[in-house]
């Protein structure tokens, strides 16, 4: 068997193409690529490092009739090394080869053709044969790849000067990305950039991480209660988005817009923005105008969306099935092998709704076709209210299968030598989710960028862009306002109709809010815009040597919220109409936000000869902020459809109006020295001053220094030079200040609040006491070590880099020693806690070129994987509650139980230890079915102790919740105009337990009249109750005994974590896939169309993960509590029994576009 090669392998791919011209085997060419990468990669690397004696093979069987000339040569670089794996062809011909070890190469040619050498990283050359049979080439490197530059604070550095930890993301690797933000295409993409999407609303950004996670977290309020609380340590933070050096969002920029994303992740790359830079910093640098031309583009396209759960296809919607569940989970909440236990009376505490007579009559009505109320739905009770006897789908009442959405963007830009412009404008809209409600979502954005060449040494520029956009979204009726999905388990049981047989709405239609939301009368409206302009003015008196900006900026944002809620009302009877909600109101909140800021900076980069490398930038910034916010309320909406606020009925309102000044003022250095092109030295620094802190401790000083080594520059490396580019070694230590702590922080602030008691006919307002404030107040502070190497080989088709790096968040503002409980007040915050972070980031990209078919056949393959934990160093918890920081906790940890499975008999639960502990339904006994929890110390019963660390009974460890080992894929090839990319993310590790109230998960187990998925039927296990010794009759099964509550109460088996239903949330997800197609220039041309591109983008096409085993009612990427725009006060992120619950957010869409950009 001939040995399988690189060479052979391209020899492969080749016939492919050549057996056609029609180019049919061109998908199965694609298809194979993906499968081919890695071993081409392996193989490639062993031929080039192994086999030094091997002669490129000549691809004869391609060659063109009549060998005229046999050519033969040496292809070496400009320092005299021979270059191995040069493609080189004969133009116009299929005809081609490559260079082998020694750069040596035989290829047979026409006299008068011409034969081009082709090699990543250096510039094609053309030679014309000319009847020799000698021709050596001398290939220069492409001065682009040598000199690449990266966007680092207040300037560029070139790649080979980067000490810090700074990663590049060229905007044309998330063109064709039709997502609502920019956000959700950076995810995966670069290592250490941790983006969190909460939901997939079209308005929302996720939380933003640079190496690490939020610190904040949802747990029990104490050990006895299933109540949850939110705990959090520091004042928090995310990185600063700076764009075209403007802070902002990314969901205020238009992804077509961006030229480059770099991240800056470590402590001395982020130095010079100081306390702005504390969780790293985003740069995000928009298209200037390409010199001596005018262009016109426009990026259209057409996206179908499909969310990436259907709970409607997950939950049981039979109407006897589920009401034969629910009889037997509320029965079974009470029952023990001496009593049957109490069926139920009502479902969900609405009187005359549930007896055993009306359970047989449904049953009749389902399964006797006989019966003259065969299927009939609609009934009414002995007391004259209304029964429902349906098998109701409420999820497709309120969702739909696919929605729309549709993308336009145009550019216009030209330049000259004087001056250039770009002008870009995008609108974006997307159709909402659900049938009901009339959601929707439309964005609009405006770029203008120019700048004008006064003389040659001053410039003025500006960049104006203006972002706007609206949401409208319907909301659940009632002062909870909880997700439409938590509503829908809470209010829409499977039995019950939207309507009554006469066309009026029941109670569960009124409750769901399912009328008012079809005539669009319960919603949310978000409405924002922002508009910012930057001037600058560019000073350049020696060339390339010295430089001077000046620019100011004006930055408004404009936010308006308004929420209309009236009453939803339906009927329970024939004559008896009943309310869900006893007010109706309406709410105005208005955000302005007006921001202004300055920077001067000088850059000197002299020409020190080739020995000597120097880049020194300097300046200072300024910047301002004012903030104000006015809410308003007023009770009793007159009209629904007339939600104004002198069309009310009632003089109950509330006005709320305040906000807040701030500012900060920094000096910044930078020095980059590098020295015989390989000892690399830079040295930052950065003082800032804020108004957030007391006058004594405003002040801030955060210095960094960091040193490179390019190891593959040394003399005693030149050995390698042949297959080695770049070895670069690197370390670097640096501190950053952060300063998002809340405005007045250190002063006795004193509200007004009006009494709920009324005096002489009214309510009375009252100064409330001001807070204990904390003794001083200064910076957090982060400090920063980090090791890396950067390496190139093979000519740079093979590259990787590796970072490791240790972070101390210091000087915490958190809560401080207890203070006696009759002072009446919490302890003030002071700077008392501490974490400490470490973390790795890995990246290994291969790329290559051959011919094929006389064209170039590009592929690449990047793989990313990044890993950090954070661990508590400092914080003020006297007696070790597990459940709220302490010194040594790891922050994600999941403290549970151990189990050993569950019962199969009450004879074993009998013999087992005692657990008191778990109230399972309303026993405090284990049967057959239910959990059996392990004894851990010994004590002879199940307990946790007191929930500290020194007494934590049987509870330890079980998971962590945090994402561990992030990782990204790229795969990408292109050949004759085709182009095919693929990206591949996801989360290695992470642990979930269901919380409390997360109906979705639990089920009936939670409620016994909440959903009931599928799994619950199919995957339960099935009990003999007929004699006191119960068995389970289908060991195996995963879901327990089914009893109602369990996963609900305070102490709870299901409610309180264990390991047996700890899920392994981690998934694979295919991000992004998309096929796309150049036209030729020689056919667009003539169409005077410069470029013809249409492709078809995929995106979110496929999830797996292991928990899909037990439940497919999740999106793993965002199993958070509620819905960020419902339940104020916090409420929303909450665990446990005050809280939301998981899975009711906004899911992710998979979308499905196709497109076409042109450019003329």
């Amino acid at each position: 068997m001939q040995e399988i090669t690189h060479t052979n392998l391209k020899k492969f791919f080749m016939k492919l193409f050549y057996k056609t011209q029609t180019g049919r085997n061109v998908r199965t060419c694609a298809a194979l690529l993906c499968a081919t990468v890695l071993t081409t990669t392996a193989i490639q690397a062993r031929e080039d490092l192994s086999e030094p004696n091997f002669r490129g093979g000549e691809f004869s069987e391609f060659a063109t009739a009549g060998k005229d000339v046999v050519v033969k040569g040496v292809v070496k670089d400009a320092a005299g090394q021979p270059l191995m794996g040069v493609s080189i062809y004969v133009e116009g011909t299929t005809n081609g080869t490559t260079t082998d070890a020694t750069g040596a190469y035989t290829i047979s040619a026409a006299a008068d053709a011409k034969i081009v050498f082709s090699y990543i990283g250096y510039t094609d050359v053309a030679q014309s044969v000319d009847n020799r049979t000698v021709i050596d080439v001398i290939m220069k490197e492409d001065a682009k790849a040598i000199d690449d530059v990266v966007v680092v604070g207040y300037g560029t550095l070139k790649k080979a000067q980067l000490v810090g930890a700074v990663e590049n993301l060229s905007g044309e690797a998330i063109e064709s990305r039709t997502n609502a933000n920019v956000t959700r295409s950076l995810q995966g993409m670069i290592p250490g950039l941790n983006i969190i999407q909460v939901d997939g609303k079209p308005n929302h950004e996720g939380q933003i991480y640079i190496r690490g996670g939020q610190t904040s977290y949802s747990a029990r309020s104490k050990a006895s209660s299933g109540t949850g609380a939110i705990r959090s340590i520091g004042q928090g933070g995310s990185a600063l988005v700076l764009i075209d050096g403007v802070e902002g969002d990314l969901t205020s920029i238009n992804p077509d817009d961006i030229e480059t994303v770099s991240v800056l992740k470590d402590a001395a790359s982020a130095a010079v923005y100081g306390a702005r830079g504390a969780f790293g910093v985003i740069l995000v640098t928009t298209k200037n105008a390409k010199k001596d031309r005018i262009s016109v583009s426009y990026n259209g396209s057409v996206s179908v969306n499909q969310r990436t759960v259907r709970w409607e296809d997950e939950l049981v919607t039979d109407g006897l099935t589920w009401l034969d569940n629910f009889a037997e989970f509320f029965t079974n909440d009470t029952r023990t092998p001496t009593s049957s236990g109490k069926a139920p009376t009502n479902i969900n505490n609405r009187a005359d709704t549930y007896s055993t007579a009306y359970h047989e009559e449904f049953r009749k009505r389902y399964t006797d076709p006989t019966y003259e109320n065969y299927k009939n739905p609609y009934g009414v009770t002995e007391k004259g209210n209304y029964a429902y006897y349906g098998s109701t789908n409420w999820y497709k009442l309120f969702y739909k299968d696919h929605s729309i959405g549709h993308t336009h963007n145009l550019s216009i830009s030209g330049a000259s030598d004087r001056a250039s412009f770009v002008l870009s404008g995008k609108y974006y809209n997307q159709d909402g989710i659900f049938k009901v409600g009339n959601e929707k979502f439309d964005s609009y954005s405006l770029r203008a960028k120019g700048d004008v060449k006064i003389t040659k040494w001053l410039k003025i520029s500006n960049n104006t862009s203006l972002f706007k956009n609206k949401y409208h979204q319907p909301t659940v009726p009632g002062a909870e306002r909880y997700p439409i999905g938590r509503q829908i388990e809470m209010r829409g049981q499977v039995v019950y109709m939207p309507y009554n047989e006469d066309g009026t709405q029941t109670f569960y239609g009124a409750s769901t809010g399912y009328d008012l939301m079809s005539k669009d009368l319960v919603y949310q409206e978000d409405d924002k815009m922002n508009l910012a302009t930057t001037t600058t003015l560019t000073i350049e008196p020696i060339k390339d040597v010295l430089k001077f900006t000046g620019d100011f900026t004006y930055k408004a944002i404009r936010s308006s919220r308004i929420n209309v809620n009236p009453i939803s009302s339906g009927y329970s009877s024939p004559t008896g109409i009943e309310s869900y909600n006893s007010t109706s109101y309406k709410e105005d909140s208005r955000f302005n936000t007006d921001y202004v800021s300055s920077n001067i900076v000088g850059t000197w980069t002299p020409k020190l000869g080739k020995n000597h490398d120097l880049n020194v930038v300097a300046g200072w910034n300024i910047e301002k902020t004012k903030y104000r916010r006015l809410f308003i309320q007023r009770k009793g909406l007159i009209y629904d459809n007339l939600p104004s606020f002198e069309w009310m009925s009632s003089d109950e309102y509330k006005i709320e109006d305040d906000g807040y000044d701030k500012s900060m003022v920094g000096v910044f250095a930078r020095l980059n020295y590098t020295l015989l092109n390989r000892y690399i030295f830079e040295f930052a620094a950065r003082y800032d001053g804020s108004s957030l802190f007391p006058s004594n401790q405003q002040w801030g000083f955060f210095p960094s220094g960091s040193i490179g080594w390019r190891i593959s520059e040394e003399p005693w490396m030149k050995w390698s030079r042949n297959w080695l580019d770049n070895l670069k070694v690197r370390a670097n230590v640096g501190s950053l200040g952060n300063a998002s702590i809340d405005p007045y922080s250190f002063q006795e602030l004193m509200g007004v609040s009006k009494s709920s008691i009324i005096i002489n006919g009214q309510k009375i307002y009252y100064t409330n006491a001001p807070q204990m404030i904390p003794n001083s107040l200064t910076w957090e502070t982060v400090t920063t070590y980090d090791i890396g190497v950067d390496f190139d080989l093979l000519r740079n088709r093979l590259s990787g880099s590796f970072d490791y790096y240790w972070r101390y968040t210091n000087d915490l503002l958190v809560n401080g020693p207890d203070y006696p409980q009759i002072l009446g007040d919490d302890s003030p915050k002071g700077n008392y806690g501490s974490l400490k972070t470490k973390g790795w980031e890995a990246s290994l990209s291969w790329r290559d070129t051959f011919k094929a078919g006389g064209k170039d056949f590009k592929y690449s393959v990047k793989v990313s994987v990044w890993d950090s934990r954070t661990w508590v160093r400092d914080f003020y918890n006297a007696n070790g509650d597990i459940y709220n920081y302490y010194k040594g906790k790891e922050l994600g940890e999941i403290w549970g139980f151990r189990t050993d499975g569950y019962f199969l008999s009450n004879e074993e639960a009998s013999a087992w230890v005692q657990d008191k502990f778990h109230k399972n339904g309303s026993n405090f006994a284990a049967f057959a079915g239910d959990l059996k929890f392990l004894d851990l110390d010994d004590s002879g019963d199940i307990g946790y102790g007191k929930a500290t660390l020194e007494d934590h009974g049987d509870l330890e460890r079980i998971g962590n919740a945090a994402p561990r080992y992030n990782y990204g894929i790229n795969l990408a090839a292109s050949w004759n105009g085709i182009g095919l990319s693929v990206f591949i993310q996801g989360v290695g590790k992470r642990d979930w337990y269901p919380s409390v109230d997360s109906g979705l998960f639990w089920g009936m187990y939670n409620r016994p009249y909440g959903e009931l998925p599928k799994k619950h039927v199919t995957d339960a296990v099935r009990m003999d109750y007929s004699t006191e010794n119960w068995k389970v009759l289908n060991p195996g099964a995963y879901y327990t005994r089914q009893v109602g509550y369990s996963a609900n109460r305070n102490v709870g088996p299901l409610a309180y974590e264990n390991d047996y239903y700890l899920q392994d949330a981690s998934y694979v997800r295919i991000k992004n896939i998309t096929v796309d197609y150049t036209f030729p220039q020689a056919l667009t041309r003539k169409a005077h169309i410069e470029r013809l591109r249409i492709y078809l983008s995929m995106e979110n096409l496929f999830t797996h993960s292991p928990m899909y085993k037990h439940t497919k009612l999740f999106d793993p990427e965002v199993i958070d509590f509620g819905d960020t725009d419902f339940r104020g006060e916090g409420n929303n992120y909450k665990t446990g029994l005050s809280g939301n619950g998981q899975g009711y957010s906004y899911p992710m869409l998979k979308t499905f576009t196709v497109g076409l950009n042109l450019t003329f």
